[in-house]
């Protein structure tokens, strides 16, 4: 005989359910639900793009560089997207670009920067961070491009790293309470480079013809990310040498509904006394790229003998879910209630791969980058006490 099984998303909500013990061996279970909306809005955001234009970024600006092609492929796509793009030139000062994206990308040189104006000899990004979250708002997204590399004293070094790691920590903390569903997403790329490297004593060494890593760190409200991210997948940047992605938000309300297959909808037939679940969930809002979202690990049920048996991308571009999600509940299990939780991932072990501690031998570490693991664990520090990305309940009775 089949039962029948229909999947609630209440976050936070489990504890007001009946519970009624019911064995899955029963013949026949349901469950009523309440479905949750989409926080997607209908309206596009503003983007603003800031790139930094220090002399440590000089480099970057050779001929052929993937870092002036990835940005250009990115804000184009976006535009389609967006109710206004402004373009930013940043250092000691917020420098606006008058012209188009075109003349922007085409401008990107060592001469147009430092004619651009601020002070392009020494970065603060503590300060150059605080001033970009200071223009995001609900309806305005910000795009940092910069190499990220922080300028360590003579002394002193692990004292200055650690209080930048709490001063990124304390600016993200400060635009959370303007924003409260603010989310951040950072992306390591590589491009080639042809240019001068700063050590931190002062002297300098000619790099030619290498890649070096810089970073691109988009802020906003989640809801406006998960709209641009559906629109312009972040994936699209693998050809230009994505290597890296780490994402931060609040916990969302993700919408879902339950589906088995054409022929029997939301019933859900035994297999050896056994009931395999199927959700197609939109877990855009979340942030987190697919192979979190995929990875199995970062999902618990409450009853530790469900099982999930894998989480998968869905292809169709017309559906409006991102992800279907596999489940087990086995013979004999006894269960009135559970709730899935997908968690908040660690941080992954890219960013501390990433990282130079020192910045004193650049040729043996061309992929990293001085302090960066400081910066991003800002970041995490602000959003510490965000354990969960999201929750799916379900109640279940016998019919």
């Amino acid at each position: 005989m089949k039962n029948k099984l229909i999947i609630t998303s209440l976050i936070g909500l489990a504890a007001l359910f009946g519970v009624v013990a019911v064995s899955c061996g029963s013949k026949k279970i349901e469950v009523s639900s309440t479905p949750v909306s989409s926080s997607i809005p209908s309206d596009n955001p503003c983007v603003k793009v800031f790139i930094e234009n220090s002399g440590s970024m000089d480099g970057y600006m050779c001929d052929g560089s993937q870092l002036k092609d990835a940005v250009y492929d990115y804000v184009s796509d976006l535009n389609r997207n967006t109710n206004t793009t402004q373009l930013y030139y940043i250092n000691s000062q917020i420098i606006p670009y008058k012209s188009n994206l075109t003349s922007y990308i085409k401008a990107l040189n060592p001469a147009s920067f430092h004619k651009a104006g601020g002070n392009t000899a020494n970065t603060d990004l503590g300060s150059i961070i605080a001033s970009v979250l200071e223009t995001v708002n609900d309806t305005t997204v910000a795009i940092f491009v910069s190499d990220c590399i922080l300028d360590l004293p003579a002394k002193d070094a692990q004292k200055f790293l650690t209080n930048c790691e709490i001063r990124i920590k304390d600016e993200v903390i400060n635009a959370q309470k303007r924003v409260p569903n603010l989310g951040v997403e950072i992306l390591k790329l590589a491009s080639d480079f042809n240019g001068k490297y700063f050590y931190p004593n002062g002297s300098v060494e000619m790099l030619k013809d290498v890649k070096r890593p810089y970073y691109i760190w988009i802020f906003g409200n989640k809801n406006n990310l998960a709209k641009l991210n559906a629109a312009v997948p972040l994936s699209q940047l693998t050809k230009y040498d994505l290597s890296g992605i780490v994402a931060f938000s609040n916990q969302s309300a993700v919408p879902y509904d339950i589906f088995n297959n054409a022929l029997t909808g939301k019933t859900i037939v035994s297999s050896h006394g056994d009931y395999h679940v199927t959700i197609q969930a939109d877990f855009s809002t979340t942030l987190q790229p697919d192979g979190i979202v995929q990875d199995k690990g970062n999902y618990t049920f409450n009853n530790s003998t469900i099982i999930v048996e894998g989480v998968y991308p869905i292809s169709d571009q017309k559906s409006k879910y991102s992800h279907f999600i596999k489940f087990t509940i086995p013979k004999g299990t006894t269960i009135a209630q559970d709730c899935l939780t997908f968690h908040a991932p660690k941080l992954p072990s890219w960013v501390s791969e990433s990282n130079d501690e020192t910045g004193t031998n650049i040729k043996e570490n061309l992929n990293k980058t001085t302090g960066i693991k400081y910066l991003i664990q800002g970041v995490a520090d602000a959003y510490k006490n965000e354990k969960i990305s999201t929750t799916f309940n379900f109640n279940v009775k016998r019919k």
